[in-house]
């Protein structure tokens, strides 16, 4: 039987069957102890467990039976961030829960072919986290296993994803692979041995998965940042997949990977043996709806409708409509308002190499706070004299057209203690204006899911934070229009989405800029 997932949205009301079952199946699963394998808690675990702040949440108790070692070092802990392994591990992980789910649905007198909805935040109809997990009770008036209490939002009861959080951007992309060299960090992230979360943040993970995290997660306390009990448990990925919401997010994130997928025919998942089959390090593994454990790869996780998934989505179609990274708009063109538009993007060379080239960076780490922070990133001449010629050298009649150089963001080990702090990212905004007047500046938004773990130099992390890059080539592209082309100097200004206090000591190590070219 091959299962459809649905957009909750579409479900009817808000207490439709699908969310119903889903309730009272979660309250089962609930009731079981942490050891089994198929309890609520131990499904969690797989995604990350911290006992001190899951006792502090009622999770755990002291003294309670924990698996045994050989179930904690096989199971727990797993999640792939900061990785090219993030969409398919999250696939295998998704596929147990629901398939667990479902047989409890079963077990209760439900339908056969239940399968987990997902929440596409995307809709403007639909923005919200649905209101099912936002009651206290369900319809017979018992107590509703969707509502948690550690889901803060935004502190003011709201949990709302606005247009301007999220961006549907990483879908142009037609690289699933990226690097960590300063450039494209890829649709899917870079290449990775088993990582459980360190590094440069994949481009769908960064946005929206990981804004997402932080805005429905919230911070109860802004005043005691150490205090990390005070998050909500979306914010933190050792205790995200405690909240029933977590698993209809991530439904939604593994949807827009088959939106990708199926959007453009340059849209390729890796052939490397090395993703296909690995990592080597680590094998991943799931239990299934009797407990036993399963092992996969991430070549098992290419086909949904074949076995072991065996699922479909309601909706696959390309919100974009086409649209790719970029329209790369000519030199001297601006004057010539029905001049056609080059998409060089169809032809890069199939096989090119990509090489990367710092162009600058600024002198000192900054801090980020409650208000707008800033800093002054200094370009090498010879460097941005590279990029400035690269779209020079198109020209619009050219029997082969080269696509100009790639420019991007680097915001390098970001460090601090607030996970669900979120921010606007802007670059170039005229002096003394408010960037936020300036929407054709931004260039991205920062969201800081998995920093506290990160920056820990006593973890397995190492404390090097996490890195964020952004691309901003349609803003040097802007600059080519203006006839300024890429200067000395660029300005990178951080506006907070929500509370940031100076003692959440947010930092950013460095912040740069690279090119990158064929």
């Amino acid at each position: 039987m091959t299962f459809e997932r649905k957009d909750v949205s579409k479900l009817g009301s808000d207490w439709n069957d699908t969310l119903i079952w889903y309730a009272k199946a979660v309250g089962k699963l609930k009731e079981r102890p942490l050891a089994s394998r198929t309890s609520w808690r131990f499904l969690a675990a797989m995604h990350g467990f911290n006992e001190v702040l899951w006792a502090a949440h009622g999770y755990y108790r002291n003294g309670e039976a924990l698996p045994s070692d050989s179930d904690k070092a096989r199971f727990w802990d797993q999640c792939q961030h900061q990785s090219w392994y993030f969409l398919p591990w999250h696939r295998g992980y998704l596929a147990s829960f629901e398939a667990i789910v479902r047989s409890v649905v079963v077990e209760l007198g439900g339908p056969a072919n239940w399968a987990l909805p997902y929440w596409n935040y995307f809709d403007p109809d639909s923005r919200s986290v649905p209101p099912a997990f936002l009651q206290k009770t369900m319809p017979d008036g018992s107590p509703n296993p969707l509502f948690v209490e550690a889901r803060y939002g935004d502190g003011q009861g709201n949990f709302i994803v606005l247009p301007g959080d999220v961006s549907l951007n990483a879908l142009k992309d037609h690289a699933f692979i990226g690097g960590n060299t300063g450039g494209n960090t890829g649709f899917g992230g870079p290449d990775t041995k088993f990582n459980h979360g360190k590094g440069v943040n994949g481009h769908l993970e960064s946005d929206p998965h990981n804004t997402v995290h932080g805005l429905v997660g919230g911070l109860e306390d802004e005043d005691h940042p150490d205090d990390r009990t005070t998050y909500g448990l979306m914010s933190i990925p050792a205790t995200a997949a405690l909240d029933p919401i977590f698993w209809l997010h991530h439904a939604n994130i593994d949807r827009l990977w088959e939106v990708w997928r199926n959007r453009d025919p340059q849209n390729l998942d890796p052939t490397d043996p090395s993703w296909l089959t690995g990592p080597a390090d680590r094998k991943f593994i799931v239990p299934d709806a009797i407990g036993e454990g399963i092992s996969f790869t991430a070549s098992q996780m290419l086909d949904t409708k074949a076995a072991p998934l065996n699922y479909t989505y309601q909706d696959i179609s390309d919100p974009l409509a086409g649209s790719t990274r970029k329209k790369i708009r000519l030199t001297g063109l601006r004057l010539l308002s029905d001049a056609p538009m080059v998409n060089f993007l169809d032809i890069k060379s199939a096989g090119g190499q990509v090489a990367t080239e710092l162009l600058g960076a600024n002198n000192n780490a900054i801090k980020l706070s409650g208000g707008v922070s800033q800093t002054r990133v200094t370009l090498d001449k010879s460097s941005s004299d590279k990029v400035n010629d690269s779209f020079e050298s198109v020209k619009l009649f050219s029997a082969t057209p080269k696509e100009p150089d790639r420019v991007f963001l680097n915001l390098e080990n970001i460090r601090g203690k607030n996970d669900a702090a979120i921010f606007y990212v802007y670059v170039n905004v005229p002096n003394g204006e408010n960037p936020q007047d300036h929407p054709e500046n931004k260039v991205g938004v920062l969201s800081l899911f998995g920093v506290s773990d990160a920056s820990k130099t006593d973890s397995a992390h190492g404390g090097a934070g996490i890195t964020q890059v952004f691309e901003i080539t349609s803003l040097v592209d802007n600059l080519q229009l203006d006839q300024t082309q890429l200067s000395d100097a660029l300005q990178v200004q951080f506006v907070p989405r929500n509370t940031v206090k100076p003692e959440h000591n947010i930092t950013v190590e460095r912040v740069s800029v690279f090119r990158e070219s064929l």
